[in-house]
Formats: structure tokens, C-alpha cells, sequence
């Protein structure tokens, strides 16, 4: 008996379930209304007959009023629910769709990540024509200024760029610089050139690197155009001849062939300089590009310093190129 009594409410449920996932059509919940007025039609006409004597006159418009207040409530009922149900939905919607953020301290993060900041409106340097006219000299000025003082590579040749700029300020502003610049080149060859006279063994040596490293500058700065890159390519190599036991020295001899593009005998320099001390990994740069230019390509990839370059990112792009060969 308890067994088939679990079976019919088990059964009991279920239907009702299935009602419940069915699809109501529109005469059922008119009927359903209608089936409910009328309940509360019996019931308010029930409340009726338990109203005390001096309230009998009114009979009818107190079972009005019952009537209508409990219909009422009725539809105010689906109303609340369909308004409940709507406001559940938004909610739960809106906490699916809304993604969790966690906080991150930025500025902790940032801390060991390389930053390369850019300057004030150094771009326009590299502007020509018609659009660099539409810059005011105090611009050009300022950024004039700030590329003297990045001592970058090629930083004196673009400043020469401007010594024919429409400006009267900018030309003057930029004539100092350059001339300001090779002035203290100059003073520095005159000093060196003095006390090389009265050297001897290794600080003759020192001298002489410091003297060629000076004359280097005019080149890597941009000072000397290509012909005169050449004289002093050559004075250079002069100077740097007789130093034979000086690291620094051979390493400026390599970026000297390097920079001729004779390959072969700027690896044998910088190979030398690494059996005089200096770290291999200063010298990777200069190798990968020297087989580059040797066209062996498949050995550019042994000196890309993946875990270095991948941090810095001027040299990321070399990882980006090369890490598939």
C-alpha cells in the first residue's frame, strides 16, 4: 500500500510538472479567470451572511465591494509576479554577462617592465617638406635641444638637416649645436694629440683608443658626411694598429670594418676582443649583423639573446624575425 502510494504522488508530480512545462493556451487562462472570479464571487456572496444587522440594507454593495477588492488583488498578484520575474531576470542576466575585475597595483607591475618613454614632440624631426613648415620654431627649438642632449646615434646629422630650415631662429639654434659639438671634438683630438707625445706602453695605448674613439664620434654622430666618414674611417685604423693588447680598442676596430662593410675583418676584431676580456654577449649584436651581411642567415639566430631581447624592445623585433630560422 505505501509503495503504490509513493507511486501515485510520484506520478501526481510529474503531471503536474508537465502541465506546468506546457504551453497555456489563451482560452485556458481565460478560463482560469473565469474559474477564479467565481470563487471569489462565492466567497465575497459567503462574507455576506455573517454581516450584522444594521449593515443588511447594504448587502449588495458590500458584496461589490468584497468582490471587487479580491479580484483585484488577484490581478494585482500576476501583476507583481510578472514585474518579480522580469526584475530576477535583469539581475541574473546582468550578473552572468558582468565580468569579475581583480584590482592590480600598476605601478608595482610596471616597475620591472622596460619603459621607453618619449620626449617632448621629438618626432617632428624626422618631419620633411611641406610639414615641417607648419611647426613653430619654438618647437623645433626645444626639440633641437633634446636631441643634443640624447647623444644618440646620428643625432648631430639631423640637427644639420636644420641649418637650412625656413626659420632664422631654428638655423642659428641649430649652427650652434653642430659647431658647439665639434668644438669640443676638436679641443678633446688637441688634448689627446699633447699627451700621446709624452706617453709610453699602456697609457700610450689608452691614449691612442681614447684618440680614435674621438674620432669615431665624428662618424657616429653624424658630424662627418660620407666622404669625410671615410678619412676618418681610415685615420682611425691608423691610430688603432699598433694596439695590440687593448679590448676596447678592438671592438672599435670591428664597428670601424663593420661600418665599411668588411665583414670578415670585423669578426676577426671582435673575436680578438672577446679573448681580451670583453663579455661574448657584448659583442652578439655586431656578430648577428656581421653574418647577415656575410648572407649566412641561418646563423644569425645563435646570437639573438632571446632572454634579453625579449625585454628590450628595440631588439624584440629581432626576435619576432628570427626565432622560426
Amino acid at each position: 500500500m505505501g509503495v503504490y502510494s509513493v507511486e501515485m504522488l510520484t506520478t501526481n508530480l510529474m503531471d503536474i510538472l508537465n502541465r506546468l512545462e506546457s504551453r497555456n493556451s489563451i482560452e485556458d487562462i481565460l478560463i482560469l479567470i473565469a474559474v477564479e472570479a467565481l470563487l471569489w464571487s462565492i466567497f465575497s456572496l459567503f462574507l455576506t451572511l455573517f454581516l450584522p444587522k444594521r449593515y443588511k440594507p447594504y448587502k449588495f454593495e458590500i458584496f461589490i465591494f468584497f468582490l471587487v477588492i479580491n479580484i483585484g488583488l488577484l490581478f494585482i498578484g500576476f501583476i507583481l509576479t510578472i514585474i518579480m520575474v522580469l526584475f530576477g531576470l535583469s539581475w541574473a542576466t546582468h550578473r552572468v554577462s558582468r565580468p569579475i575585475y581583480e584590482a592590480v597595483q600598476f605601478e608595482e607591475e610596471t616597475e620591472k617592465f622596460p619603459m621607453v618613454y618619449s620626449k617632448f614632440q621629438e618626432g617632428i624631426l624626422s618631419m620633411e617638406g611641406s610639414n615641417r613648415e607648419r611647426i613653430s620654431s619654438d618647437e623645433k627649438i626645444k626639440s633641437l635641444k633634446i636631441l643634443y642632449d640624447s647623444n644618440a646615434q646620428g643625432n648631430i646629422g639631423r640637427i644639420k638637416r636644420f641649418l637650412s630650415d625656413s626659420s632664422d631662429e631654428t638655423r642659428l639654434y641649430a649652427f650652434a649645436l653642430v659647431s658647439t659639438f665639434e668644438k669640443k671634438l676638436n679641443d678633446l683630438i688637441t688634448e689627446l694629440q699633447r699627451k700621446i707625445e709624452d706617453a709610453k706602453g699602456s697609457r700610450l695605448e689608452q691614449y691612442q683608443f681614447e684618440l680614435a674613439n674621438t674620432y669615431w664620434q665624428f662618424i657616429f654622430h653624424g658630424v662627418a658626411d660620407e666622404q669625410l666618414a671615410g678619412f676618418y674611417t681610415t685615420k682611425i685604423e691608423n691610430i688603432l694598429k699598433d694596439i695590440k693588447s687593448n679590448a676596447s680598442a678592438f671592438m672599435l676596430l670591428g664597428k670601424i670594418h663593420l661600418f665599411n662593410k668588411r665583414y670578415e675583418e670585423a669578426e676577426r676584431a671582435f673575436l680578438r676582443a672577446m679573448e681580451l676580456g670583453v663579455p661574448k654577449k657584448a659583442t652578439y649584436t655586431f656578430l648577428a649583423e656581421i653574418k647577415f651581411g656575410l648572407k649566412k642567415y641561418n646563423e644569425v639566430n645563435r646570437f639573438i639573446l632571446k632572454d634579453e631581447f625579449n625585454i628590450n624592445l628595440r631588439l624584440k623585433p629581432l626576435i619576432t624575425m628570427w626565432e622560426s630560422r
